[in-house]
């Protein structure tokens, strides 16, 4: 079972003022974590999808970038271009998608989606938080039409509601954890984690 990952990190950070993806969190950025993360699953390949700006990172075995000239049309344009794109270097059997702007989101989490899936067969899995499904997400081949159909605004919650009889839930309240703000990540760098509540 290959599973291909995409890293959602086209946007432009405009609420927060400069690229959350560089944000520092435990030694690293937010994205150099998310990065780790992914690689250290060993599943398949992972595409890391840019967008308002490109990022200088080393090396990797297993990752692969590319641009989203089309970024600011929305979240849907990155996620169908980081599909489009692993499929034209591997077969994958099912897609992981990440944001590169949850700091609490650990390897342990997305293993948990891994096995939420093989014990329930079920096509999609997703994170639950905030009473909904959100991202991280899993999601089996015969989901790949859905997600290459996505308008450019849509994101894949979109998918869930379409369809929720097929959605497996994990619960991940530190899910909701993310950085689009300076109050959001002042609350971050303070572990002041109520103001997420």
């Amino acid at each position: 079972m290959v599973t291909g990952i995409v890293i959602l990190a086209a946007g432009n950070s405009s609420r927060l003022g400069h690229p959350k993806q560089l944000v520092e969190f435990q030694g690293r950025s937010l994205l150099e974590n998310t990065i780790k993360m992914a690689l250290e699953l060993h599943v398949g390949p992972v595409m890391l999808v840019e967008g308002a700006y490109t990022f200088d990172l080393s090396v990797e075995p297993g990752l692969h970038t590319i641009r989203n000239s089309e970024w600011k049309s929305g979240m849907g344009s990155s996620i169908k271009l980081g599909l489009a794109s692993l499929e034209k270097i591997a077969t994958i059997d099912q897609l992981l998608i990440l944001l590169s702007d949850q700091p609490l989101i650990t390897t342990t989490h997305l293993k948990a989606l891994l096995d939420k899936k093989k014990e329930t067969a079920l096509p999609m899995i997703a994170s639950f938080y905030k009473r909904v499904p959100g991202v991280p997400a899993l999601f089996d081949k015969s989901c790949f039409s859905s997600l290459l159909s996505l308008e450019d605004k849509q994101g894949a919650k979109n998918i869930f509601h379409t369809h929720p009889e097929q959605v497996g839930l994990v619960s991940l309240e530190v899910a909701k954890i993310d950085i689009d703000t300076p109050d959001d990540l002042q609350a971050l760098n303070d572990s002041n984690w109520s103001h997420f509540d």
